[in-house]
């Protein structure tokens, strides 16, 4: 494999090792993708199972990770101008949390018709 793509924007859900785990996403720009691994500049996201508002969720640092495919559940691509970097947590009512770069948003959890399994 060992491709590069320009300008692919993921949200990574990773795989739980029991139900009752938090569940981490990570946004971010893909680097490179081969067999084994998926490596992004992104930051985590790290929420329990209910989420109602942006605090319930821990942000982690702006870094390179290595994700490998047997970890990785769900991915959704972002729209290619997505900002990643700068985006924001938004709740639109209560229950809804958002990710938002001010021109575009996409649901914290699953709760979307674009996730793709790889």
């Amino acid at each position: 494999m060992g491709e590069t793509h320009e300008t692919r924007i993921w949200k990574i859900r990773t795989i739980k090792n029991y139900p009752e785990a938090h569940n981490h996403l990570l946004v971010g720009k893909v680097l490179e993708i081969t067999d084994s691994y998926v490596r992004l500049h992104c930051r985590t996201y790290h929420f329990g199972r209910i989420i109602n508002r942006p605090e319930d969720i821990q942000i982690g640092n702006l870094m390179i990770r290595v994700v490998p495919w047997s970890r990785i559940e769900v991915i959704n691509e972002m729209p290619p101008m997505f900002d990643y970097v700068r985006n924001s947590l938004i709740a639109n009512k209560e229950g809804e949390v958002l990710f938002s770069d001010g021109q575009n948003t996409c649901p914290v959890g699953s709760e979307t018709k674009f996730e793709v399994r790889y």
